[in-house]
């Protein structure tokens, strides 16, 4: 089964965004999540270039909150096609690597609003908001 990283560099933001008295966040592969829709509105996916395999997570940390259907939808969105859901060799883990790629380009754009803003969660507020604009939504399921 695939697993999920996560670059390096984010591992303060992360730590900043689910601990202490500005832990936003529960858990990391919910910020993940939320930095993969960032991501995805915002249409940009970044590539992961230095991870630790022993942070990696396993993908079915997602199928609770997020449903089945997650992946899928990135895959669709960032592929503009349906090819990727089909059941060939290498499919989930382009899916996987798609889902990495926007949460990636989302923490990065996350860790500049919140360089910008008062605090974490004015900065995580705000990016909510945008999601609500008709160019593209940003469904928060199940993540604070």
């Amino acid at each position: 089964m695939s697993r999920i990283r996560r670059d390096k560099k984010h591992d303060p933001l992360i730590e900043r965004l689910t601990k202490g008295d500005e832990g936003v966040f529960s858990d990391i592969w919910r910020v993940l999540v939320f930095a993969a829709f960032v991501g995805a509105k915002n249409k940009k996916r970044s590539a992961i270039i230095d991870f630790e395999s022993g942070k990696a997570f396993p993908l079915n940390y997602l199928q609770p909150s997020c449903g089945p259907g997650f992946l899928p939808l990135l895959g669709i969105s960032a592929t503009e096609g349906n090819e990727i859901l089909r059941s060939k060799e290498g499919n989930q883990d382009q899916l996987v690597l798609i889902f990495e790629e926007y949460a990636n380009a989302g923490m990065e754009i996350i860790s500049e609003r919140i360089d910008a803003a008062s605090s974490p969660i004015e900065a995580i507020l705000a990016l909510i908001d945008e999601g609500k604009e008709p160019a593209g939504p940003i469904v928060v399921v199940d993540l604070i």
